[in-house]
Protein backbone atom coordinates (compact mmCIF):
# COMPACT_ATOMS: atom_id res chain seq x y z
CA UNK A 1 0.00 0.00 0.00
CA UNK A 2 2.39 3.15 -1.30
CA UNK A 3 1.13 6.74 0.19
CA UNK A 4 1.24 8.11 4.03
CA UNK A 5 -2.41 7.69 5.63
CA UNK A 6 -3.26 8.55 9.16
CA UNK A 7 -5.11 6.27 10.97
CA UNK A 8 -6.77 7.62 14.50
CA UNK A 9 -9.55 6.93 16.73
CA UNK A 10 -10.86 9.58 19.22
CA UNK A 11 -12.47 8.69 23.03
CA UNK A 12 -15.48 11.29 23.90
CA UNK A 13 -17.83 12.24 26.34
CA UNK A 14 -20.37 11.48 24.58
CA UNK A 15 -21.84 10.93 20.93
CA UNK A 16 -22.97 14.49 19.97
CA UNK A 17 -20.12 16.68 18.61
CA UNK A 18 -21.41 19.83 18.94
CA UNK A 19 -22.54 19.34 23.06
CA UNK A 20 -19.60 16.53 23.87
CA UNK A 21 -15.93 16.65 24.16
CA UNK A 22 -13.02 14.99 23.06
CA UNK A 23 -10.98 12.96 26.16
CA UNK A 24 -8.34 11.64 23.58
CA UNK A 25 -6.78 11.45 20.43
CA UNK A 26 -4.76 8.42 19.20
CA UNK A 27 -3.33 8.41 15.64
CA UNK A 28 -0.88 5.98 13.88
CA UNK A 29 0.88 7.10 10.61
CA UNK A 30 1.75 4.84 7.96
CA UNK A 31 3.34 5.07 5.17
CA UNK A 32 3.97 2.73 2.47
CA UNK A 33 1.80 -0.09 4.70
CA UNK A 34 3.99 0.63 7.85
CA UNK A 35 4.16 1.98 10.77
CA UNK A 36 6.48 5.36 10.49
CA UNK A 37 5.26 7.26 13.82
CA UNK A 38 2.34 7.67 16.32
CA UNK A 39 0.34 10.48 18.46
CA UNK A 40 -1.66 9.59 21.68
CA UNK A 41 -2.81 12.72 24.30
CA UNK A 42 -5.33 12.80 26.54
CA UNK A 43 -7.55 16.18 27.17
CA UNK A 44 -9.05 17.71 29.85
CA UNK A 45 -12.96 18.10 28.82
CA UNK A 46 -13.46 20.95 31.70
CA UNK A 47 -16.62 19.53 31.98
CA UNK A 48 -17.85 16.60 34.29
CA UNK A 49 -17.74 12.90 33.08
CA UNK A 50 -20.96 10.33 33.16
CA UNK A 51 -20.84 7.60 34.72
CA UNK A 52 -21.61 5.25 31.84
CA UNK A 53 -18.75 7.03 29.49
CA UNK A 54 -16.21 6.47 32.30
CA UNK A 55 -17.36 2.84 32.41
CA UNK A 56 -17.14 2.55 28.31
CA UNK A 57 -13.57 3.41 28.20
CA UNK A 58 -12.17 3.79 31.03
CA UNK A 59 -10.96 7.31 31.48
CA UNK A 60 -11.63 8.69 34.56
CA UNK A 61 -11.90 12.46 35.66
CA UNK A 62 -8.43 12.05 37.41
CA UNK A 63 -7.02 10.73 34.53
CA UNK A 64 -7.55 13.87 32.28
CA UNK A 65 -8.15 16.18 35.54
CA UNK A 66 -4.19 17.88 34.59
CA UNK A 67 -4.49 16.84 31.09
CA UNK A 68 -4.02 19.77 28.66
CA UNK A 69 -7.39 21.22 26.70
CA UNK A 70 -8.09 20.93 23.43
CA UNK A 71 -6.99 24.37 22.60
CA UNK A 72 -3.60 23.14 23.54
CA UNK A 73 -3.75 19.94 21.86
CA UNK A 74 -4.95 20.01 18.89
CA UNK A 75 -2.41 22.20 17.40
CA UNK A 76 0.28 18.99 18.07
CA UNK A 77 -2.26 16.82 16.11
CA UNK A 78 -3.05 18.75 13.20
CA UNK A 79 0.38 19.22 12.72
CA UNK A 80 0.60 15.22 12.78
CA UNK A 81 -1.90 14.73 11.02
CA UNK A 82 -0.60 17.40 7.76
CA UNK A 83 -2.33 16.91 4.72
CA UNK A 84 -2.57 12.89 4.88
CA UNK A 85 -6.08 11.16 3.99
CA UNK A 86 -7.40 10.45 7.91
CA UNK A 87 -9.06 6.71 8.41
CA UNK A 88 -10.86 5.92 10.76
CA UNK A 89 -13.86 3.52 11.53
CA UNK A 90 -17.28 5.17 11.60
CA UNK A 91 -15.25 8.13 10.09
CA UNK A 92 -18.05 10.57 10.15
CA UNK A 93 -18.08 10.08 13.82
CA UNK A 94 -14.01 11.32 14.29
CA UNK A 95 -14.08 13.58 11.62
CA UNK A 96 -17.34 15.57 13.13
CA UNK A 97 -15.48 15.82 16.53
CA UNK A 98 -12.12 17.16 15.13
CA UNK A 99 -13.66 19.31 12.36
CA UNK A 100 -15.90 20.47 15.26
CA UNK A 101 -13.37 21.44 17.66
CA UNK A 102 -10.64 22.83 15.41
CA UNK A 103 -13.22 25.66 14.04
CA UNK A 104 -13.98 26.37 17.66
CA UNK A 105 -11.45 26.10 19.05
CA UNK A 106 -8.57 27.48 16.71
CA UNK A 107 -11.02 28.50 14.24
CA UNK A 108 -8.82 26.39 11.34
CA UNK A 109 -11.13 24.26 8.63
CA UNK A 110 -10.14 21.00 7.95
CA UNK A 111 -9.52 19.57 4.71
CA UNK A 112 -7.97 16.24 5.25
CA UNK A 113 -9.72 13.50 2.77
CA UNK A 114 -11.71 11.12 5.22
CA UNK A 115 -11.08 6.97 4.31
CA UNK A 116 -13.85 5.43 6.33
CA UNK A 117 -12.75 1.65 6.90
CA UNK A 118 -16.52 0.78 8.11
CA UNK A 119 -18.04 1.57 4.37
CA UNK A 120 -15.00 -0.47 2.78
CA UNK A 121 -15.68 -3.16 5.25
CA UNK A 122 -19.53 -3.33 4.11
CA UNK A 123 -17.97 -3.38 0.24
CA UNK A 124 -15.33 -6.53 1.06
CA UNK A 125 -17.95 -8.30 3.60
CA UNK A 126 -21.58 -7.96 2.28
CA UNK A 127 -22.92 -10.63 4.25
CA UNK A 128 -21.37 -9.33 7.21
CA UNK A 129 -24.39 -7.70 9.64
CA UNK A 130 -22.17 -6.30 12.11
CA UNK A 131 -18.75 -5.25 11.27
CA UNK A 132 -17.10 -3.45 14.43
CA UNK A 133 -13.16 -2.77 14.43
CA UNK A 134 -13.29 -5.98 17.39
CA UNK A 135 -15.31 -7.61 13.99
CA UNK A 136 -12.66 -6.52 11.52
CA UNK A 137 -9.59 -7.73 13.60
CA UNK A 138 -11.29 -11.67 13.50
CA UNK A 139 -12.19 -11.09 9.64
CA UNK A 140 -8.55 -10.61 9.09
CA UNK A 141 -6.72 -12.91 11.75
CA UNK A 142 -5.76 -10.30 13.92
CA UNK A 143 -5.35 -11.13 17.58
CA UNK A 144 -8.11 -9.95 20.08
CA UNK A 145 -6.57 -6.96 21.66
CA UNK A 146 -8.23 -4.69 24.89
CA UNK A 147 -10.02 -1.73 22.86
CA UNK A 148 -12.00 1.46 23.68
CA UNK A 149 -8.83 3.78 24.75
CA UNK A 150 -7.67 6.09 21.48
CA UNK A 151 -4.09 4.59 20.11
CA UNK A 152 -4.69 1.24 20.94
CA UNK A 153 -7.94 1.19 18.69
CA UNK A 154 -5.89 3.22 16.40
CA UNK A 155 -2.74 0.97 16.21
CA UNK A 156 -5.46 -2.05 15.77
CA UNK A 157 -7.52 -0.59 13.02
CA UNK A 158 -3.78 0.38 11.67
CA UNK A 159 -2.47 -3.41 11.37
CA UNK A 160 -5.51 -4.36 9.39
CA UNK A 161 -5.98 -1.10 7.21
CA UNK A 162 -3.25 -2.22 4.46
CA UNK A 163 -5.00 -5.61 3.97
CA UNK A 164 -8.77 -3.80 3.70
CA UNK A 165 -7.32 -1.24 1.60
CA UNK A 166 -6.18 -3.91 -0.68
CA UNK A 167 -8.91 -6.39 -0.78
CA UNK A 168 -11.78 -2.82 -1.24
CA UNK A 169 -8.82 -2.09 -4.34
CA UNK A 170 -9.17 -5.22 -5.52
CA UNK A 171 -13.03 -5.72 -5.91
CA UNK A 172 -13.02 -1.96 -7.63
CA UNK A 173 -10.55 -3.10 -10.28
CA UNK A 174 -13.16 -6.38 -10.99
CA UNK A 175 -15.95 -3.73 -11.10
CA UNK A 176 -13.91 -1.38 -13.55
CA UNK A 177 -13.37 -4.67 -15.97
CA UNK A 178 -16.91 -4.28 -16.08
CA UNK A 179 -17.34 -0.93 -17.71
CA UNK A 180 -16.57 -2.54 -21.23
CA UNK A 181 -19.66 -4.13 -20.83
CA UNK A 182 -21.46 -1.47 -19.12
CA UNK A 183 -24.62 -1.41 -21.49
CA UNK A 184 -25.33 -5.11 -20.83
CA UNK A 185 -24.60 -4.30 -17.03
CA UNK A 186 -27.16 -1.96 -17.05
CA UNK A 187 -29.72 -3.83 -18.40
CA UNK A 188 -29.04 -6.84 -16.17
CA UNK A 189 -29.80 -4.65 -13.47
CA UNK A 190 -32.87 -3.83 -14.82
CA UNK A 191 -34.53 -7.02 -15.63
CA UNK A 192 -33.05 -8.37 -12.04
CA UNK A 193 -34.94 -5.68 -10.59
CA UNK A 194 -38.09 -6.22 -11.79
CA UNK A 195 -37.59 -10.10 -11.58
CA UNK A 196 -36.96 -9.10 -7.86
CA UNK A 197 -40.08 -6.73 -6.88
CA UNK A 198 -42.46 -9.78 -8.85
CA UNK A 199 -40.26 -12.51 -6.24
CA UNK A 200 -40.53 -10.66 -3.23
CA UNK A 201 -43.98 -10.12 -3.25
CA UNK A 202 -44.76 -14.21 -4.74
CA UNK A 203 -42.28 -14.91 -1.41
CA UNK A 204 -44.35 -13.12 1.20
CA UNK A 205 -47.70 -14.85 -0.64
CA UNK A 206 -46.26 -18.44 0.05
CA UNK A 207 -44.48 -17.60 3.43
CA UNK A 208 -47.80 -16.36 4.59
CA UNK A 209 -49.59 -19.71 3.46
CA UNK A 210 -47.03 -22.25 5.34
CA UNK A 211 -46.88 -20.06 8.32
CA UNK A 212 -50.70 -20.42 8.47
CA UNK A 213 -50.37 -23.98 7.60
CA UNK A 214 -47.76 -24.81 10.17
CA UNK A 215 -50.18 -22.31 12.72
CA UNK A 216 -53.33 -24.66 11.62
CA UNK A 217 -52.25 -27.87 11.11
CA UNK A 218 -49.62 -28.64 14.06
CA UNK A 219 -47.09 -29.56 11.28
CA UNK A 220 -43.51 -29.40 12.00
CA UNK A 221 -42.07 -30.30 8.85
CA UNK A 222 -43.28 -30.53 5.11
CA UNK A 223 -41.30 -33.38 3.23
CA UNK A 224 -40.65 -32.33 -0.54
CA UNK A 225 -40.21 -35.24 -3.39
CA UNK A 226 -37.08 -35.46 -3.71
CA UNK A 227 -35.85 -35.41 -0.46
CA UNK A 228 -35.77 -32.15 1.01
CA UNK A 229 -37.52 -31.16 4.16
CA UNK A 230 -39.48 -27.83 5.07
CA UNK A 231 -38.63 -28.00 8.74
CA UNK A 232 -40.56 -25.29 11.73
CA UNK A 233 -38.30 -23.80 13.73
CA UNK A 234 -39.05 -21.82 16.74
CA UNK A 235 -36.95 -18.82 17.51
CA UNK A 236 -36.60 -16.96 20.93
CA UNK A 237 -36.14 -13.21 20.77
CA UNK A 238 -35.10 -11.68 23.69
CA UNK A 239 -32.90 -8.68 24.07
CA UNK A 240 -30.24 -7.81 27.02
CA UNK A 241 -30.79 -4.78 29.35
CA UNK A 242 -28.34 -2.89 28.60
CA UNK A 243 -27.31 -1.68 32.04
CA UNK A 244 -27.63 -4.96 33.74
CA UNK A 245 -25.25 -6.62 30.86
CA UNK A 246 -22.71 -3.66 31.17
CA UNK A 247 -22.78 -4.34 35.60
CA UNK A 248 -21.89 -8.10 34.72
CA UNK A 249 -19.23 -7.66 31.90
CA UNK A 250 -17.41 -5.18 34.26
CA UNK A 251 -17.53 -8.20 36.87
CA UNK A 252 -16.58 -10.57 34.87
CA UNK A 253 -13.42 -8.59 33.74
CA UNK A 254 -14.68 -8.50 30.13
CA UNK A 255 -16.21 -5.00 29.59
CA UNK A 256 -12.68 -3.21 29.05
CA UNK A 257 -12.02 -5.91 26.02
CA UNK A 258 -15.65 -5.21 24.26
CA UNK A 259 -16.22 -1.96 21.56
CA UNK A 260 -19.45 -2.48 21.04
CA UNK A 261 -21.94 -4.37 23.01
CA UNK A 262 -24.61 -6.31 20.64
CA UNK A 263 -26.28 -9.52 21.58
CA UNK A 264 -24.71 -11.83 18.78
CA UNK A 265 -21.58 -11.38 20.70
CA UNK A 266 -23.11 -11.64 23.87
CA UNK A 267 -25.06 -14.92 22.51
CA UNK A 268 -21.57 -16.32 21.03
CA UNK A 269 -19.88 -15.95 24.46
CA UNK A 270 -22.97 -18.01 26.31
CA UNK A 271 -22.93 -20.77 23.53
CA UNK A 272 -19.06 -20.95 23.58
CA UNK A 273 -16.67 -22.05 25.91
CA UNK A 274 -14.66 -19.02 26.94
CA UNK A 275 -16.85 -18.37 30.01
CA UNK A 276 -17.89 -21.07 33.05
CA UNK A 277 -21.31 -21.63 33.58
CA UNK A 278 -21.54 -19.34 36.62
CA UNK A 279 -20.55 -16.24 34.25
CA UNK A 280 -22.73 -17.85 31.48
CA UNK A 281 -25.65 -17.89 33.80
CA UNK A 282 -24.70 -14.36 35.28
CA UNK A 283 -25.35 -12.67 31.63
CA UNK A 284 -28.22 -14.66 30.88
CA UNK A 285 -29.40 -13.15 33.92
CA UNK A 286 -29.63 -10.19 31.72
CA UNK A 287 -31.58 -11.52 29.09
CA UNK A 288 -35.33 -10.02 28.62
CA UNK A 289 -37.74 -12.60 26.35
CA UNK A 290 -39.83 -11.20 23.79
CA UNK A 291 -41.43 -14.13 22.80
CA UNK A 292 -41.11 -16.64 19.65
CA UNK A 293 -40.51 -15.90 16.11
CA UNK A 294 -41.20 -18.64 13.28
CA UNK A 295 -38.31 -19.16 11.19
CA UNK A 296 -38.02 -21.74 8.19
CA UNK A 297 -35.55 -23.81 7.09
CA UNK A 298 -34.84 -26.35 4.44
CA UNK A 299 -33.12 -29.74 5.05
CA UNK A 300 -31.47 -32.23 3.23
CA UNK A 301 -32.87 -35.60 4.13
CA UNK A 302 -29.62 -37.88 5.18
CA UNK A 303 -30.01 -41.44 3.15
CA UNK A 304 -28.09 -43.99 4.86
CA UNK A 305 -26.88 -47.20 2.46
CA UNK A 306 -24.81 -49.77 4.27
CA UNK A 307 -21.93 -50.96 2.63
CA UNK A 308 -23.48 -54.28 2.01
CA UNK A 309 -26.37 -52.65 0.17
CA UNK A 310 -23.42 -50.73 -2.28
CA UNK A 311 -21.68 -53.73 -2.75
CA UNK A 312 -24.91 -55.64 -3.81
Amino acid sequence: MMGSYVVLDLETTGLDYKLDRILEIGAVRLVDGAVAGEFQALVNPEVPLRDENVAFHGITPELVAGAPTIAEVLPEFLAFLGDDPAVAHNALFDMNFLTHHARAALGVTLTNAAIDTHELAKEVFPREKALSLERLLELFGAPPRPLHRALEDARALAEVFPALKAAFDERREYQRAQFNRIQHVAMRYRELGRLIDLMQGEFKELRKTLEVYFAESGAEQIPIPGGDVLRRLHHESYEFHPDELRAVLAELGILDHVQRIDREKVDRWVKGDRLSESEKAALLQTRRFLGHRLVMSWERRRIEVSRQEVEG
